[in-house]
């Protein structure tokens, strides 16, 4: 069996797992946080006030963004992992695109809140 082809030691595969989940996890909270905070950052807006987040459109675009894209980000690095392993690639690129793709949106997201 060439080495290309062997199967990889359980150990790296609970690390793998461990990660992931330590990530969506630490993403959900992340995603929560911002997506309220956003939401709630538009107390200071007075009556008149046009920006975009002093809109209701604002509000929901400001605590939904980081949820969906929390979301987009799991399936995205999921089915990069899936298709690594099938590949017998390295599966952690398919984490760090997942992880990429969230820190995308978690900036969007800034962007709008703090803009």
């Amino acid at each position: 069996m060439s080495f290309l082809n062997a199967p990889e030691p359980s150990e790296r595969r609970g690390l793998l797992t461990a990660v992931c989940v330590v990530l969506v996890l630490a993403g959900g909270l992340v995603a929560f946080t911002l997506g309220a905070g956003g939401a709630m950052s538009s107390d200071s807006c007075r009556p008149g006030d046009e920006s975009f987040l002093c809109t209701s459109t604002g509000q929901n675009f400001a605590f939904w963004f980081p949820l969906g894209g929390w979301i987009a980000a799991i399936i995205l690095g999921a089915l990069c992992v899936t298709r690594l392993d099938r590949r017998r690639r390295s599966r952690w690129f398919g984490v760090a695109v997942g992880a990429a793709v969230f820190l995308v949106i978690v900036v969007i997201d800034w962007l709008v809140i703090s803009g």
